[in-house]
């Protein structure tokens, strides 16, 4: 019966919401939305979505409908030793220990509406520290979404490193690479932008635990576009070089022309770049669980 009346309620926000939402939420998947460095004013409103839809999610037959996920790739990537003190940080906060961590997400328009980065703060309180207001909760998570947002534009976006700066955080998730990957792509020059970012970055945090989101397939005026698996390739290299782990959200979604299927199942926007808030917050919900699994990998191997 619960399930049953979750559904309704996920029926009835998934009509509402978009209907009669304040201005700053999504009317419209083409929507412009102003830039959100913190959760939007309307937290409640979007978390009490966010939480109806994630019941959603849990149900054991929903994502059964979405078969070109592939699950098995669904895990973080060279997450060792890189990831540890950061797990043993969690632990010891699903232990009782009173000690904040931090996390600070960068993105492009897809992290702009804080349907990614609110599911998968909402999913870590939930499994951490459960029943937890989030002006309680020891996990602060920080997005910061900025349309068109590349490796080579956000060098001169002063804002973001001076974040970094102050919140030192214990895991900085870098999500860039879809408008890398328009126009003519040039592996060389899509390096040189990757190495100067990361260099402002290390200039404020000189040893980062970092997770890189590589970016999700799409298309452009209806033509798949071919590049964004040569930019997934190329993050995918800087990471191992340097040690640091990813998440491949392109492999995870279903691969090449993937993007297709989402738009058949309204999880994709009718632009085959950016997605609804279904599908955004289902990205959330499959990147919390590749963190969970690489938690679980390590906590039950000793720590």
């Amino acid at each position: 019966m619960k399930r049953y009346l979750a559904l309704i309620a996920v029926s009835i926000l998934l009509v509402v919401i978009p209907l009669f939402a304040p201005p700053s939420l999504p009317l419209d998947d083409l929507e412009e939305i102003e830039i959100s460095e913190e959760f939007p004013v309307e937290i409640d409103c979007l978390e009490e979505f966010i939480q109806s839809y994630y019941e959603l999610l849990e149900s054991e037959n929903y994502l059964k409908q979405f078969t070109f996920l592939n699950h098995e790739a669904n895990r973080l990537h060279n997450p060792q030793p890189l990831l540890a003190a950061f797990f043993n940080k969690l632990m010891a906060v699903r232990n009782g220990a009173n000690q904040p961590i931090t996390i600070y997400q960068i993105g492009d328009s897809h992290i702009k509406p804080g349907y990614v980065s609110t599911t998968v703060r909402g999913s870590l309180l939930k499994f951490f520290q459960p029943d937890t207001p989030v002006s309680n909760a020891l996990i602060q998570y920080h997005y910061t979404g900025i349309n068109g947002a590349s490796y080579t534009n956000l060098q001169s976006n002063a804002t973001i490193f001076e974040k970094i700066e102050t919140l030192q955080p214990d895991l900085l998730i870098i999500s860039l690479g879809t408008n890398d990957a328009q126009g003519r792509y040039n592996a060389a020059n899509f390096r040189k932008a990757m190495n100067g970012f990361m260099a402002k970055v290390f200039e404020k945090q000189p040893n980062p635990t970092v997770i890189f989101g590589l970016p999700a397939d799409c298309a452009k005026n209806g033509t798949h576009n071919t590049n964004v698996e040569k930019v997934a390739a190329e993050i995918m290299a800087y990471a191992s070089e340097r040690g640091f782990a990813w998440w491949n959200l392109y492999e995870v979604m279903g691969g090449s022309r993937s993007i297709f299927k989402w738009k058949q199942k309204d999880l994709a926007s009718r632009d085959l770049i950016h997605f609804s808030p279904q599908g955004y917050m289902l990205q959330g919900y499959l990147f919390y669980h590749a963190m969970i699994h690489g938690y679980k990998a390590q906590t039950e191997n000793g720590g």
